[in-house]
């Protein structure tokens, strides 16, 4: 049944002696699946859960009476909210649930900044962190449905976040804590209770998972290592950077995903106030965007299984990201607070889906764990000088149109759309000059190992469009 390689999988962690190749094997890949699902998704899934919630919290806070208390006038909470993501572009879970519990306590607009530049910093691994450790799990055309599922709670923790603020904010005062205080402290404690649990339970590996048998863990390992070409462990080097950073699919990706995470954060951080706006009290603006948020989870969810079933990416993220533009076109446009409504429902069916999957895309289409491990933290370091220009994109004297905010956003994601289109057509092309043999000169004079050092460039490594 299977032969030994003298070399272990980049992957795996397993000792040299002890990685086998093997042949196909359905039955126990979808036991690994589900083994695998149980004992990791639940876990990341809380973790980016409760991480969106604490970015997006102020948001809620603010329309409950932070901005009064803290005088958050003019350009402030602006400015604050572009803390966050300054720092989380230079630089994990108890970390930011301190922070975020911490928040409580902030008096003063100058403690509101430090606290989200600190935010920032200590969730800037969080989605890359992610994103590659299921990769070193779940083979490419398994990737996106994974993805799909947990960043589905991004949307969904602005309902259930609206929802929970909206509680918190009656609880009785206790010492300095109380109203929108109530937010930051009991979502910070829940961070920090899932951070112990994530540290203990989460395995970093198929070769440290312990509820897999040896020979499962062993195989878990071949099916990486044997889907990514490489099978000899590896230091990152210069080399690996390069080959994801000067990387044209990566790239396209990485400015596409800028453009939809302007749109996603926009509307994480100001729905409730652009739905204050229409005319609607604090507490109705948090239970009215329960709807729309929901909405944008199931389309995640159905994009992710539909894409992975038909191994595709580009097709299904050009169906839902013009309904985006749509809905903001339809912001601008229109006045009637029913058909504004009708709009958010319209803005979210893009943006919270195409953020998550541009990454997956990203990490799908390179090889090697290295180099997948770069590219994610590229493609998302870049993305979020979108949630820069987005903390700039509402501002209070556009209210209550905010017809700038709106404009920004409809352009983003027409701009999000001809990326993706480029980025499909490429990567067709790019796979029929390899069926063609376009690229076998790569392979002169190389031996197997210097071949399979290749990753995505080899000739016979087919690009998921």
């Amino acid at each position: 049944m299977s032969e030994n390689i003298s070399k272990a999988s980049i992957t795996s962690g397993v000792e040299e002696d002890k990685v086998e190749t093997y042949g196909d094997d359905p039955a126990l890949e979808a036991k690994l699946r589900r083994k695998f699902d149980l004992m990791i998704l639940p876990i990341v899934t809380g973790i980016f859960l409760l991480a969106f919630i604490d970015r997006a919290n102020a948001g809620n806070a603010r329309i409950l009476g932070m901005a009064k208390d803290l005088d958050l006038s003019g350009y402030r909470f602006n400015i604050a909210m572009t803390g966050f993501y300054c720092s989380y572009i230079v630089l994990e879970i108890f970390g930011f649930g301190i922070v975020t519990m911490c928040t409580a306590f902030i008096t003063s607009y100058e403690g509101l900044v430090v606290g989200r530049v600190f935010l920032g910093a200590l969730e800037s691994g969080i989605m890359p962190g992610i994103s590659f450790t299921l990769s070193q799990f779940y083979r490419r055309h398994e990737l996106a449905t994974r993805i799909g599922f947990y960043s589905s709670v991004a949307p969904l923790s602005g309902a259930f976040g609206g929802l929970l603020a909206t509680g918190l904010n009656k609880v009785p005062k206790w010492g300095m804590v109380h109203g929108w205080r109530n937010i930051f402290f009991f979502e910070g404690l829940l961070s920090i209770i899932l951070s112990v649990i994530s540290y203990t339970m989460l395995p970093k590996s198929p070769a440290t998972a312990s509820s897999l048998t040896p020979e499962e863990r062993s195989y878990a390992a071949w099916r990486i290592a044997e889907e990514s070409r490489s099978h000899v462990p590896q230091k990152t080097s210069s080399k690996h950077f390069k080959m994801a950073v000067f990387n044209i699919n990566v790239n396209i990706m990485a400015f596409a995903c800028t453009c939809t995470f302007l749109t996603m954060t926009s509307l994480s951080i100001f729905l409730p106030s652009i739905l204050n706006s229409m005319g609607y009290s604090p507490v109705q603006s948090q239970l009215m965007s329960v709807p729309p948020f929901a909405w944008s989870a199931a389309i995640c969810l159905a994009i992710a299984y539909i894409s992975d079933r038909t191994k595709s990416r580009g097709l299904w993220l050009l169906t839902i990201m013009p309904f985006t533009a749509a809905g903001f076109l339809v912001l601008i446009l229109a006045t009637k607070p029913a058909i504004l409504y009708f709009a958010t429902f319209l803005t979210l069916t893009g943006s919270f889906t195409c953020a998550p999957m541009l990454v997956a895309w990203a990490v799908d289409n390179t090889a090697g764990s290295n180099v997948r491990a770069v590219s994610s933290a590229y493609v998302v370091s870049i993305a979020n000088l979108g949630g820069i220009v987005a903390t700039w994109t509402y501002l209070l004297p556009d209210a209550p149109r905010y017809i700038s905010g709106h404009a920004i956003n409809f352009g983003a994601a027409v701009v999000c759309c001809v990326l993706m289109t480029i980025a499909t057509i490429y990567l067709r092309w790019q796979n029929k000059l390899k069926a063609r043999g376009h690229y076998d000169y790569l392979l002169e004079g190389l031996n197997e190992e210097e071949q399979a050092a290749l990753g995505h460039n080899h000739p016979s490594y087919k690009y998921t469009p």
